[in-house]
């Protein structure tokens, strides 16, 4: 599955040079999929960090929650 459309837009029309980019998706089925991919292509210059793809129907679940914060605690974006 690739990145939607209008994130790729977005992605393509700003210089990520020198930045990093962790991509953040939901998904039905595929996870991550091509995203890191297509925004390393979108993006040129910028290192490409870990992503997190979270499933939709989970989205508001509070495990999800915990998810995504051990994440951002893995990529250094959030402190205790």
């Amino acid at each position: 599955m690739r990145a939607s459309m209008i994130m790729l837009t977005f992605a393509e029309r700003y210089d990520f040079g020198g930045k990093t980019v962790h991509p953040v998706t939901t998904y039905a089925m595929s996870g991550l999929g091509t995203t890191e991919r297509d925004y390393a292509w979108s993006c040129p210059g910028a290192t490409i960090g870990e992503g997190v793809a979270i499933q939709g129907e989970k989205v508001r679940e509070t495990d999800t929650e915990a998810e995504v914060r051990s994440w951002l605690r893995r990529i250094g974006l959030l402190q205790d």
